[in-house]
C-alpha cells in the first residue's frame, strides 16, 4: 500500500521497508558475494554480476508494488551500470598506498576514492534509473541496448583476427604481448566505445529509415578524401614530422637512469607513446582513416535522430572518447615529465573513459527530466568511493599485527630472536587472503551505498502508474530479453572461464586416452585438448569439439529451452513461475546466486588451498544468510508513505558538496594514520620492487615502462 504524506506525518509514521536493517544487510550481503565472486572472474562480466544482485534487492525489499514488477528491470540496468567500473584498472593504485612514498600514498588513497566514485556512480546509475524512468522509456531503451550488445558481440569475433591480420609478424599475443597488436592504445578499451557508437548508428538508420541514408558513405568518403589530402599536404610541406613530435610523447623516461649500472636503462626508440599502435605500424594510412571516421561522425551530427533513450549511449560513448583523448592522450603532452595525466602509468588507462562515461550519464539524465537519477549517481559514487580508500586503510590496519615490514621499520633485525618469535605468531594472520576481504567488504559497502541512495528515492519519486494491468502488454518482449539476460548471459560470461581453468589444471598422466594404433595395438598418450562425442567413432570426426565448445554449446541448448519456456509463459502462465512479482524476484536471486556461488566453488576447487576459506566459505555461509533474508525479509502487503521531493536541484548541489568534502577530509585521515603505524624508512630505503610508486625518481612509469620488445607489464 502507498500513501502520500506532509514531511511532518511522514516522520511519525512506522519505518519504510527501504530503511529497515534487514534491507541495508541484504543488499550489503548480496553486493559483497558478488564482489567476492568477482574477484575470481574479474572485470565487467564479474562486476555486472554483483550489481544485478544487489539491485534485485533492493526492488524487492523496498516495499513498493510499481518497484518489484520492474525487478527485471532493476536487475538488468543494474547489471549494465555496475559493469563499466570494472575496466578500470586498480591494484597498481592500491600498491601506491601501502609504498611506503608519502606523496604516492596519498595519491592512491585519492585515486581509490576516485575510482570507487566512478564505480559505484554508474551502478547507482543503472539501478535508479529503473526506479525513476517511466515503463515506456525503459522498454523503449532495450532495443538500442540490444544493437549495442550485437556491436560488441561483432567486435569480440573480428579483434584478434584483424589485430593478426594487419600484424601477425610481432607474434600478437592477447595476455602478455597485447601491447604488440596495432589495436593496442593505452591498454584501453577504446574499441568498446568505437563499437557502441557503431551500434547505435546503426539502430539510428534502421529507426529513421529515411532516404538521407544515402548520404552516410558520401560523407564518409568525402572524410577519407578530405583526411588524405591533409595527409598528403602535410608530407609535401615537411610539416608532417613537426607535428606528429608536437603531438607525441613517450610513454617512459629516457633520462632515466639504472641504479645497478649508473646508465641509461632504456633505448627510447623502444618506448611506445601515447597514440594506437597502427598509427606507427601504418603511418600511411593515418590521414584517410581518421577523415572517415570524421566524415561518419558529421553525417550523424548532422541528420542523426536518436530517439528511444539511443541518445544515452551516443552520451556516453562520446564522453568516453572525448575524456580519453582530453586527459591521457593530449593532456598528457603537458605533463610528460611526471608521466602524463595517466592514474596508474605503464597500466590502462580506462579511468578516463570512464570519467567521460559518468560524465555523459549526469549531463543526460539532467537534459531528460532525470535529475534523481544524477542524485543518485553522485551519492552512491560518494559512499563507493569511502568505500574503496576505506576498506583498504582498514585492511592495512588489521595487517599491522605481527607485519615483518613494521617490524623492520620499528628496527627489530630479522635475524634477531625477537623478530622471529612475534613473526611466527602472526604468519597465519599475516597469509591470510587479505585481498578477499578487501573486495567481499568493498564489496558490502558498495551494497550499502545502493541501499542508501534507493532508500532516499524510495520514499521520494512518485507511484509509476500501475492500474492498468500487473504485467503490461506493451514491451512485454522486453522482460523476457531481461530474464535471459540475468539467469543465462551473467552466469555465462563468468562461468564460461572455468574450462581455461580447468583445463589448465588437469594432470596429463591422469588425463589420458588409449589409441588404436595401424597394426591393432593399443596407445597410452595425453589427451589431447580436443574432446571427441562417445569415443573415436568410426568416420565421426566432426563432434571432435574444445571443452569450451562444448560447454558453448550446452549454453545454446539452454538458450533455446529459456526461448520456449519464455515464450509458453507469455501465452498461458506456467505453475512454477508464482504470480506475484515478490515471488519471482526470489525467484530470480535465488537462482543468480546459487549458480554463481556453485560454479565460482567450482572454479577454486582445482587449485584448493586453506587460504580460499576467506573466499569460497565465507562467500558461502553469506549466501546461505542472504537466501534467508531474501525469503523472510520481505513481505507481500507493505505500508510504504511517499513524500513527493520537489527540491532535488537543492540535493543535487548537496551530494556534490558531500562527495568532495568527503574526500578532503577522508583521505588525509588514511594517510597520517597509515604511517604513523607503519612508521616507514626515507624514500631511498623503500622496496620499490614490491610496491609501486607513482612519484619519485624510482616512480614505477619510469623503472618500469612497457617496451616495444618486452612483455606487458
Amino acid at each position: 500500500m502507498i500513501t502520500t504524506d506532509s514531511p511532518k506525518r511522514v516522520a511519525k509514521t512506522a519505518q519504510s521497508p527501504a530503511h529497515r536493517l534487514s534491507t541495508f544487510l541484504l543488499v550489503g550481503l548480496s553486493l559483497s558475494i558478488g564482489w567476492g565472486i568477482r574477484g575470481n572472474f574479474g572485470h565487467e562480466y564479474g562486476a555486472a554480476f554483483a550489481g544485478c544482485l544487489a539491485a534485485i534487492t533492493v526492488a524487492l525489499l523496498s516495499g513498493r508494488d510499481d518497484w518489484r514488477q520492474r525487478v527485471l528491470y532493476f536487475a538488468f540496468f543494474g547489471a549494465i551500470g555496475w559493469g563499466f567500473g570494472a575496466s578500470i584498472s586498480y591494484m597498481q593504485v592500491i600498491s601506491y598506498t601501502q609504498s611506503g612514498h608519502a606523496l604516492s600514498q596519498w595519491y592512491g588513497y585519492t585515486g581509490l576514492f576516485y575510482i570507487g566514485f566512478l564505480w559505484a556512480g554508474l551502478g547507482g546509475a543503472g539501478t535508479a534509473l529503473a526506479a525513476v524512468a517511466g515503463q515506456d522509456r525503459l522498454v523503449r531503451l532495450f532495443k538500442p541496448v540490444l544493437f549495442v550488445f550485437a556491436a560488441w558481440f561483432f567486435q569480440d569475433l573480428i579483434e584478434d583476427a584483424v589485430a593478426t591480420a594487419l600484424q601477425s609478424s610481432l607474434g600478437f599475443d592477447r595476455t602478455w604481448s597485447r601491447h604488440k597488436s596495432p589495436l593496442y592504445w593505452f591498454d584501453a578499451d577504446y574499441l568498446g566505445a568505437f563499437f557502441a557508437l557503431l551500434g547505435v548508428g546503426v539502430y539510428d538508420l534502421q529507426e529513421r529509415r529515411q532516404t538521407n541514408g544515402w548520404l552516410l558513405p558520401v560523407f564518409a568518403l568525402m572524410g577519407a578524401v578530405l583526411g588524405y589530402l591533409v595527409q598528403w599536404i602535410l608530407q609535401k610541406t615537411d610539416l608532417e614530422a613537426g607535428l606528429s613530435s608536437l603531438l607525441t610523447y613517450s610513454l617512459g623516461d629516457p633520462a632515466y637512469i639504472d641504479p645497478a649500472t649508473g646508465k641509461p636503462a632504456f633505448d627510447p626508440h623502444n618506448f611506445l607513446n601515447n597514440w594506437p599502435q597502427w598509427f606507427g605500424d601504418y603511418p600511411q594510412h593515418v590521414g584517410w582513416m581518421l577523415g572517415l571516421v570524421l566524415g561518419i561522425t558529421a553525417y550523424f551530427i548532422r541528420f542523426g535522430k536518436f530517439r528511444n533513450g539511443s541518445s544515452l549511449i551516443v552520451y556516453m560513448a562520446s564522453g568516453w572518447l572525448l575524456a580519453f583523448l582530453a586527459f591521457p592522450v593530449l593532456g598528457s603532452l603537458f605533463f610528460a615529465d611526471a608521466g602524463g595525466i595517466r592514474m596508474t602509468p605503464p597500466r590502462s588507462d580506462d579511468w578516463a573513459g570512464i570519467t567521460g562515461v559518468f560524465v555523459g550519464t549526469i549531463l543526460w539524465m539532467r537534459r531528460n527530466q532525470l535529475l534523481p537519477v544524477a542524485v543518485a549517481a553522485v551519492m552512491s559514487g560518494t559512499i563507493g568511493g569511502l568505500g574503496f580508500s576505506g576498506v583498504q586503510w582498514l585492511k592495512q590496519l588489521l595487517m599491522a599485527p605481527g607485519n615483518p615490514a613494521i617490524l623492520k621499520n620499528k628496527g627489530f633485525f630479522p635475524e634477531s630472536e625477537s623478530f622471529r618469535h612475534i613473526a611466527s605468531d602472526w604468519a597465519n594472520w599475516q597469509h591470510q587472503n587479505w585481498h578477499s576481504f578487501l573486495e567481499q567488504s568493498y564489496g558490502f559497502v558498495n551494497g550499502i551505498a545502493i541501499a542508501v541512495t534507493l532508500g532516499f528515492l524510495a520514499t521520494r519519486i512518485p507511484m509509476h502508474d500501475t492500474s492498468k494491468t500487473v504485467e503490461p502488454t506493451r514491451g512485454r518482449w522486453t522482460l523476457g530479453v531481461a530474464a535471459v539476460f540475468v539467469l543465462l548471459a551473467i552466469p555465462y560470461v563468468n562461468l564460461v572461464k572455468n574450462v581455461e581453468e580447468w583445463g589448465k589444471k588437469l594432470n596429463p598422466e591422469v588425463w589420458t586416452q588409449t589409441l588404436f594404433q595401424a597394426d591393432g595395438s593399443l596407445k597410452t598418450a595425453p589427451a589431447v585438448w580436443d574432446v571427441p562425442y562417445l569415443g573415436h567413432l568410426p568416420g565421426v570426426d566432426f563432434l571432435n569439439l574444445s571443452p569450451d565448445s562444448w560447454f558453448k554449446l550446452t549454453w545454446f541448448f539452454l538458450l533455446l529451452m529459456a526461448v520456449l519456456v519464455i515464450r509458453r509463459h507469455f501465452r498461458e502462465p506456467l505453475a512454477i513461475i508464482p504470480k506475484s512479482w515478490l515471488g519471482k524476484g526470489q525467484m530470480l536471486y535465488l537462482i543468480l546466486l546459487w549458480v554463481m556461488v556453485i560454479g565460482n566453488f567450482e572454479r577454486a576447487l582445482v587449485d584448493w588451498a586453506p587460504q580460499r576459506l576467506l573466499t569460497e566459505w565465507v562467500i558461502t555461509v553469506n549466501a546461505v544468510l542472504a537466501t534467508a533474508l531474501v525469503l523472510l525479509a520481505p513481505f507481500e502487503r507493505e505500508t510504504v508513505r511517499i513524500q513527493q521531493e520537489k527540491a532535488f536541484a537543492f540535493w543535487y548541489r548537496r551530494v556534490w558538496f558531500w562527495a568532495v568534502a568527503s574526500a578532503v577530509v577522508a583521505v588525509p585521515i588514511f594517510l597520517v594514520t597509515n604511517r604513523l603505524i607503519y612508521q616507514y624508512p626515507p624514500y631511498e630505503k623503500l622496496d620499490k620492487v614490491t610496491n609501486h610508486t607513482r612519484f619519485g625518481p624510482e616512480a614505477s612509469w619510469r623503472a618500469r615502462p612497457n617496451l616495444k620488445n618486452a612483455e606487458h607489464k
